[in-house]
C-alpha cells in the first residue's frame, strides 16, 4: 500500500530531522529543506504541522534550538521508511511481471520441466546424506537456493549448465514467486514432496514430484492471467 499524503509529508519531515545527527532543527530550516522537495508551506504552516508532531510524541522541543526525533519519531521514521521501501519493490515487481508475457513463463517452465525433471532424478541417485539435510533445511530458503541444492546433488555439468542457460533472466524468479503468491500457491508442499523423494533415493519418484512441482507452476501462471480459469 502506497503512502498517504500525510505519510509523506511525515516521512520527508522525520527524515530531515534525522538528517541533523542529533542536533535540533528550526522550524525555518525545516520549511527551507520542505521546499527544496517541493512542498510550498510556508514557515507558519511548517510551524504548525511541528506542533501537531509533538502532540503526537514524534519529536520534541530543545529550547528555542529548534526540534529533534524523540524515540517514537525514530521509530515511526522506521516504519514509514520500510513502507515506503515495501511499496517500491512491489512497483518494481509489477514492472518485472508486466515484462514478461504468459507465454514466455510458459515456455521456460515447460523447458524447466524436462530439465530438472532428470536433475531431480539425478539427485536421488547420487545424494550423500549430507546433501539430503543441506535439503532438507532449505525447505524454507528461496526457491533458487532450493534448485540449486539439487542441480549440485545431481552431478550432470550438462544439465546444470542448461539450467543456468533458463535462468539468465534474473527477474524471473522473483517474478514467479510473485505470482504464487497472488494465486495463494503452498510451495513449500511442493519443496517437501520433492524433498523427500530424494531422500527415499527413488529416481523415478523425484522426478514424478519435480514434475509435479513444476506442473503447478504452469498451473499458477494460467491462473494468474486467467483467474476465473
Amino acid at each position: 500500500m502506497a503512502l498517504s499524503d500525510k505519510e509523506n509529508l511525515e516521512y520527508d519531515i522525520l527524515s530531515i530531522i534525522n538528517e541533523s545527527n542529533g542536533r535540533p532543527m528550526g522550524c525555518g530550516s525545516i520549511a527551507v529543506k520542505l521546499q527544496a522537495l517541493g512542498y510550498s508551506f510556508s514557515e507558519a504552516t511548517v510551524g504548525r504541522i511541528l506542533r501537531d508532531l509533538d502532540i503526537a510524541g514524534l519529536t520534541e522541543k530543545a529550547g528555542f534550538q529548534g526540534r529533534k526525533l524523540s524515540s517514537s519519531g525514530s521509530e515511526r521514521l522506521c516504519d514509514l521508511a520500510g513502507k515506503e521501501r515495501r511499496q517500491k519493490q512491489g512497483e518494481e515487481l509489477m514492472a518485472a511481471v508486466q515484462g514478461h508475457t504468459r507465454e514466455q513463463l510458459l515456455e521456460v517452465l515447460i523447458a524447466r520441466r524436462a530439465i530438472e525433471g532428470e536433475l531431480a532424478y539425478l539427485a536421488a541417485q547420487n545424494a550423500t546424506p549430507e546433501e539430503v539435510r543441506a535439503l532438507q533445511a532449505a525447505l524454507t530458503a528461496e526457491d533458487v537456493e532450493f534448485h540449486n541444492i539439487i542441480v549440485n546433488m545431481a552431478q550432470n555439468r550438462v544439465l546444470a549448465a542448461a539450467v543456468s542457460l533458463i535462468r539468465q533472466d534474473t527477474q524471473l524468479s522473483p517474478v514467479l514467486e510473485h505470482i504464487r503468491l497472488q494465486v495463494h500457491s503452498l510451495v513449500h508442499v511442493d519443496h517437501q514432496k520433492i524433498a523427500e523423494s530424494i531422500g527415499s533415493g527413488n529416481g523415478d519418484k523425484a522426478r514424478a514430484a519435480m514434475i509435479e512441482h513444476i506442473n503447478n507452476l504452469i498451473s499458477d501462471v494460467e491462473k494468474y492471467w486467467h483467474p476465473q480459469g
